[in-house]
């Protein structure tokens, strides 16, 4: 702070009773945070959340302690570089403790056997907290013996068990939503196995008749190769009858023009229906993956919708970060109000910041009010509404996710559904094409008949030698050839009959075909309804069990719920343990503290009553102090004099009862040096108050092994042995030196 330059020689407290003068401001309690700083990086200053140990030591500024611990010297020493970085160094016996900065301070936690709160409370006496025991609010004193005797633990662990009962409520909450929706899944599952019940009756009903026309089918094919043959014989004897070759030169003249259209006719067919088969995939594919998330996206919704409607019902708009935020507020305006009053009491005399601390005093005691009216609304729905906006922000991370998924998802497939149509619309096939492909077919097998006669009738002209050997022969053929025709003619009407019944059979056998694939098709699609069915079924089964497992976890956060009521209403709240803890406190320090007031007061006042009250839902303790009257008043109805022996009474009590509670973790410990800061001696205003008070401290040596004073008082000091003298130069720098 204000030490810019190296003490020299360092402060030692070699006397059992030191006092520390200096002018106000001066820098005598830097003394103590120097102390508190370099043991544990923290100080006083450093408590109020607006000041960093930054703004307390600077680049290459430290601090050096050394004590004794039993038989051993330590010395830390703590402070930062010139690059504004941190350190700590210790050494035991001029040995040096090597770690990390972490693991050095658990030694030094370790060898003192205190933390921070826990030193302060053992080892300082404030001129602050000497105030507060007399606050005319039983609430604000009660906070002085828990921060004294480290009570605000069970404060610490009521917050705790009030964030995981709230916790529990939302998880028992949750559980039985999820209960229900199991319950309400569970109860389709009779309707799901009566719709399989019937789906395996039909399929019974198909198969059977799936079987019937399969046997339907091998019996007309096997009568179609009995009438294949005869057909053959058809076709043979009416080509027969085709014995003109310039008429079938002429018929058969476009047949390769046919087959190619033919062939072309049937590869854009077959193109098209392929295309047209993705097509529809693509569009199913695209279909379900839009449903599904449209589905998903409605829940969530709904979901989000549940949660504003709950935060509507709430009681309380501040959330459990704000309400923090605000109780930390209250407290460093409190602190703030609280120093400005002092300052205005040390600067009376200085108009010019009178007023502006007046000024400044005004501001913070207006945003002290605005803060009271928040901290007033907070209540336990405020750590509901932060869970249920924490619910919310995830359930709009989740929308959002589930809009980005989607469209990672669906964008592909509605490329491959626009692709697939645009391909389709590339080899279109009409019914006009259909059409023209049965026509030329029809056409090519008939003119690829008359093209075989042709042709034979090519190679029997090739074959004529002799014009007149060959009409000869020619007669002869003709002859054998109109007695084949007459034979010819005659079979050929014995085949017509055949013939017909041929076309016939083959018609019922393509009608018995296109009866067998629709059936085939309806029995395959039954059997994927029948496995979808079983695997809903399977699954809602499965759900029964996991049903019986939520039920059971449910009844477990229940008993653990009760525990935490427990904890929050009956054992951590101010009227269970933390009472109980005081009232256990109490009748020791009315005693010591009733001695001490005899003392400090030279017999006039000598008896303290403690004791603890529950209003409503306020909880506090009085201080009570018998007067010359004889009757009990309330320590607020004394004198500013009165009132500051009445608070050193009871607080020497408290310091005498620290240092005599045993080593109790790094809560309580034996500590042996007592700092006393100012004390209050300002509002003793006789000469025998300050005689009376200065030989209790000399008493308070009894307890502990050194006693040191803060005072600004020049004959308060004169009555110590040893006398440190701080001062401020004119450059409003701090040296401190030793007197006597």
């Amino acid at each position: 702070m204000r030490y810019l330059e190296k003490t020299v020689p360092p402060l030692r407290f070699p006397e059992k009773y030191t006092v520390i003068t200096g002018r106000t401001g001066s820098g005598k309690s830097s003394i103590l945070d120097a102390i508190t700083f370099a043991l544990y990086g923290k100080t006083t200053r450093t408590d109020i959340q607006s000041v960093k140990l930054a703004d307390v030591c600077r680049p290459n500024g430290y601090v050096r302690v050394a004590f004794h611990q039993g038989d051993e010297r330590w010395d830390v020493t703590r402070g930062f570089t010139t690059k504004k970085e941190s350190y700590l160094e210790v050494t035991r016996d001029g040995e040096v403790v090597q770690g990390t900065i972490p693991d050095k301070e658990r030694t030094i936690r370790d060898v003192v056997g205190l933390d921070y709160d826990g030193f302060r409370n053992s080892t300082f006496v404030r001129q602050e907290e000497m105030k507060e025991l007399g606050a005319a609010s039983g609430s604000e004193r009660l906070a002085v013996f828990q921060k004294l005797f480290r009570l605000e633990i069970f404060e610490q662990a009521l917050e705790r068990a009030k964030e995981r009962f709230t916790s529990l409520k939302s998880d028992i909450q949750a559980k039985e939503a999820e209960i229900a929706a199991r319950e309400e899944a569970l109860g389709r599952l009779p309707g799901l196995q009566q719709q399989l019940g019937s789906l395996d009756e039909e399929r019974k009903v198909r198969g059977g008749r799936v079987s019937k026309l399969q046997t339907d089918f091998e019996l007309h094919a096997k009568e179609m190769k009995d009438l294949e043959a005869k057909h053959e014989r058809w076709v043979k004897s009416s080509s027969a009858l085709e014995d003109q070759r310039t008429l079938l030169e002429k018929e058969t003249d476009d047949l390769d023009r046919l087959r190619e259209e033919l062939d072309r006719l049937k590869e854009t067919k077959a193109a098209h229906q392929q295309r047209e088969t993705a097509a529809r995939a693509a569009e199913r594919e695209f279909e379900l993956a839009k449903r599904e998330h449209e589905k998903r996206r409605d829940e969530i919704k709904n979901r989000i919708d549940e949660l504003h409607r709950k935060i509507a019902s709430l009681r309380t708009d501040i959330d459990r970060e704000t309400a923090f935020s605000s109780l930390r507020d209250e407290g460093r305006l409190e602190e703030r109000v609280m120093r400005i009053a002092r300052e205005l009491e040390w600067l009376a005399d200085r108009k010019d910041l009178v007023r502006e601390l007046s000024e400044e005093q005004a501001r913070a005691e207006k945003a002290l009010a605005r803060v009271h009216e928040k901290v007033a609304s907070i209540d336990q729905d405020s750590f509901v509404l932060t869970e249920h906006k924490r619910q919310l922000e995830q359930l709009k991370d989740d929308l959002r996710q589930e809009a980005d998924d989607s469209h990672r998802l669906i964008q592909p497939l509605d490329d491959a559904k626009i692709e697939a149509l645009r391909q389709l619309d590339a080899v279109p096939f009409t019914e006009q094409n259909e059409k023209r492909l049965e026509m030329i077919g029809q056409s090519v097998l008939e003119k690829a008949a008359k093209r075989k006669r042709l042709d034979e009738l090519a190679i029997l002209l090739r074959q004529v030698g002799d014009v007149g050997a060959r009409l000869a022969d020619l007669e002869l053929q003709r002859k054998a050839l109109e007695t084949e025709r007459a034979a010819l003619e005659t079979d050929l009407a014995g085949l017509r009959s055949s013939e017909d019944i041929f076309v016939a059979s083959k018609a019922r056998l393509e009608t018995l075909q296109g009866e067998l694939d629709a059936e085939r098709k309806a029995w395959h699609l039954l059997e994927g309804q029948a496995k979808a069915l079983k695997e809903q079924i399977a699954a809602l089964e499965a759900d029964a069990k996991k049903l019986k497992e939520s039920e059971r976890q449910r009844e477990s956060l229940r008993g653990e719920l009760e525990i935490y009521d427990v904890l929050v209403n009956r054992v951590f709240h101010k009227r269970g343990v933390v009472m109980y803890a005081v009232d256990q406190l109490l009748p020791e320090l009315e005693i010591e503290a009733s001695k001490n007031l005899s003392e400090l007061t030279d017999s006039r006042f000598g008896r303290i009553r403690l004791e603890t009250y529950e209003e409503g839902r306020g909880h506090g303790i009085r201080i009570l102090v018998q007067g010359v009257d004889g009757q009990w008043h309330d320590v607020a109805e004394f004198s500013g004099g009165e009132k500051t022996q009445i608070n050193a009474a009871l607080r020497f009590a408290i310091a005498r009862e620290l240092a005599s509670m045993p080593q109790i973790g790094r809560t309580f410990g034996r500590m042996k040096t007592l700092f006393i800061d100012e004390g209050d001696l300002g509002s003793l205003d006789t000469e025998v108050s300050r005689e009376l008070f200065v030989q209790k401290l000399l008493r308070m040596g009894e307890v502990f092994e050194k006693v040191i004073l803060i005072t600004h008082l020049a004959e308060v000091a004169d009555k110590f042995p040893g006398r440190i003298r701080v001062t401020m130069t004119p450059n409003q720098e701090s040296r401190a030196e030793v007197l006597a």
